[in-house]
C-alpha cells in the first residue's frame, strides 16, 4: 500500500483568478490519479495571517486581501504546505497537493500564478520553531524558483537548489550533484513542477525521470534527513499526463 501522505483540499478547485493555464483542473488530474492508486489523503488546513508575515512583507499581504476569495485560498495553499512539512517530521514522505503555487511569491513582490511561497513559509515555520535548523530545498520546475531563492539568499541555514538543464541526464544529474554537496540537512523539501515533461513546455523529461528524481530525494533523505522528504505541487500544465507524473515522482520518493 502506499505510504505518501496526501495532504489535499477541495477548495484547491476553487476557480480564483488567475492566469487560464493555472486552472483547477491541474489538481483535479492529480487527485484523480492518486485517488485510484490508493494513496492516503490528509485535509489540509488554512494557515494563519502570522504564518505567511515569518516570509513575506505585510504590504504584500495587504494587497493580496484587496481579493478575499483568492486569499482564502492562498492561506489554504500555504497551510496545505506546511501540513505536510509537518508529517515529514515524523519520517513519513508528504506531498502537498496544493493550489495556488508558490515558488515565485519573493518577500515583498509576487507574480507566475503564485501569492505566497508555499516552501518558503513551510521550511522557515519549522526553523523558528526550532525544529530544524538546517533544511534544504530541491526546485525541479522549468521556471527557475526566484521567489524561494530571494528569500533564503545568503542564509547558511537553507540551501536552495533550482535545476535548469535542458538535457533529461544532465538534469538528473544535477540533481543527484546539487544534493551531494548540500548533505547533511534535517529535511528536504522538493517545488514539484512537471512543466519539464517532454509534452509540455520544458520538452525535457519522460515520466520515468520523475520517478527517478524522486527516488534520488527518497535516498538522499534516508542517508542525510533521517527520512524527512516532502513535495509541493508548482507547476505542470500538460493534463493527459499530468497525473501519471505526479504518481511517478510520489512512488519514487516513498
Amino acid at each position: 500500500m502506499p505510504t505518501t501522505k496526501i495532504v489535499y483540499h477541495d477548495a484547491y478547485l476553487t476557480d480564483y483568478p488567475t492566469a487560464s493555464v493555472e486552472k483547477p483542473q491541474r489538481v483535479e488530474a492529480i487527485h484523480r490519479e492518486l485517488s485510484s492508486s490508493g494513496y492516503p489523503f490528509v485535509e489540509a488546513r488554512p494557515a494563519d495571517e502570522l504564518d505567511v508575515l515569518l516570509v513575506h512583507y505585510p504590504s504584500l499581504v495587504q494587497g493580496e486581501k484587496r481579493d478575499q476569495d483568492r486569499y482564502e485560498i492562498a492561506l489554504l495553499a500555504a497551510g496545505g504546505s506546511i501540513l505536510a512539512a509537518q508529517i515529514a517530521m515524523d519520517s513519513v514522505p508528504a506531498f502537498g497537493l496544493v493550489r495556488p503555487p508558490g515558488h515565485h511569491a519573493s518577500p515583498g513582490t509576487n507574480w507566475g500564478f503564485c501569492f505566497f511561497n508555499n516552501m518558503a513559509v513551510s521550511i522557515q515555520r519549522l526553523i523558528l520553531k526550532r525544529q530544524i535548523k538546517r533544511a534544504v530545498i530541491l526546485d525541479i520546475d522549468l521556471h527557475f524558483g526566484d521567489g524561494t531563492e530571494n528569500y533564503f539568499m545568503g542564509r547558511k541555514d537553507v540551501s536552495v537548489i533550482n535545476v535548469q538543464s535542458s538535457d533529461r541526464v544532465e538534469f538528473l544529474a544535477q540533481c543527484r550533484d546539487g544534493l551531494t554537496r548540500s548533505a547533511p540537512y534535517d529535511i528536504i523539501g522538493v517545488s514539484a513542477g512537471f512543466d519539464r515533461y517532454i509534452k509540455d513546455w520544458g520538452s525535457t523529461l519522460t515520466t520515468e525521470d520523475f520517478k527517478a528524481i524522486g527516488e534520488i530525494v527518497k535516498e538522499f533523505s534516508e542517508k542525510n534527513c533521517s527520512g524527512r522528504r516532502f513535495a509541493l505541487l508548482e507547476g505542470g500544465y500538460y493534463l493527459p499526463d499530468l497525473g501519471t507524473n505526479a504518481r511517478n515522482f510520489i512512488e519514487g520518493m516513498e
